[in-house]
């Protein structure tokens, strides 16, 4: 049943006026008058009594016009549910952890999100994947994935890993002899060797820790002043160094991977059941963009 026909019926039965109801609706009276005859052949009722220009409901016609209210009303009702679950899904909820919430948010200008309302949850990996479990957050991005059988894990780039220190420090030291500050937080769950926060092969490459820190951003203070080396993104001690005076800048130091390039996979966490939408869709090109330079 043709819902445009339903409005237009209850117009006219409101109404009581073809003319009206047609000024109301913006249509012309006889495509109106049409539409009640179409409708009232498809019924196989007679919804009006005509005489004239006058033009009054039947008892049949009363009675499909309190029903077709309350057709109306609910079709309305469902329209603006509909149009309130669009808009909340217009809200862009992120979870990440400090590499990408601190460092990677410059990159969400290629997004074109500017518009919406962005919330970023600071997780670790683990949490990371329960909150978009438990419908928390609606997209995860992690190089730390730690599988989840309801969750499915979209690889978008790869970024470059790095030993780090200030320029002046430990001049003469082997990476063997450097001093690190690692994450305090452990990961359990990974499927690789890693075992810390910040990437590291521990099992394979053994190092010297002296300090363990929550924030990464402690972690390059203790950089910039001299006191140990760090392994971080390449991407995030380019945007450091972009910042900060040049005398704490930091400088590259070897390999833990014996001069090869050390890479680590990015992904876009999202729930199986979900469908892969329009926000993921900008993510991985935002994430592929700022890889790239």
């Amino acid at each position: 049943m043709d819902t445009v026909r339903l409005k237009y019926f209850s117009a006219v039965a409101e109404t009581g006026s073809v003319r009206r109801a047609a000024e109301i609706l913006h249509v012309s009276p006889p495509s109106l008058s049409k539409a009640i005859h179409h409708l009232e052949e498809e019924l196989g009722i007679k919804l009006f009594l005509r005489s004239g220009r006058n033009i009054r409901l039947t008892d049949a016609g009363r009675r499909f016009a309190d029903k077709t209210k309350v057709v109306l009303r609910g079709l309305e009702e469902l329209r603006f549910s509909a149009e309130n679950e669009q808009s909340s899904l217009q809200e862009v909820r992120l979870a990440t952890f400090e590499v990408f919430s601190t460092y990677f948010l410059r990159a969400l200008e290629e997004t074109g999100w500017e518009d919406l309302p962005v919330t970023v949850h600071d997780v670790l990996p683990g949490e990371l994947e329960r909150a978009l479990v438990e419908r928390h957050v609606d997209i995860g991005l992690t190089y730390m994935p730690v599988p989840h059988p309801d969750l499915d894990y979209l690889k978008v780039a790869s970024i470059e890993m790095g030993v780090f220190t200030a320029s002046t420090a430990f001049p003469d030291a082997g990476q063997q002899d450097l001093p690190f500050v690692v994450p305090v937080n452990p990961i359990f769950g990974s499927p690789s060797r890693v075992r810390g926060l910040d990437g590291w092969p521990d099992d394979a490459y053994p190092r010297k820790i002296k300090y363990k820190v929550t924030l990464l951003e402690s972690a390059l203070e203790l950089c910039r002043r001299g006191k140990v080396a760090g392994f971080f993104p390449v991407f995030v001690v380019e945007l450091h160094n972009e910042v900060v005076l040049k005398e704490f800048r930091l400088v590259r130091r070897q390999s833990p991977y014996k001069g090869r390039v050390c890479k680590t996979d990015v992904f876009i966490v999202k729930r199986k059941a979900d469908v892969e939408n329009t926000t993921m869709k900008q993510l991985a090109k935002a994430v592929r963009l700022f890889c790239k330079s």
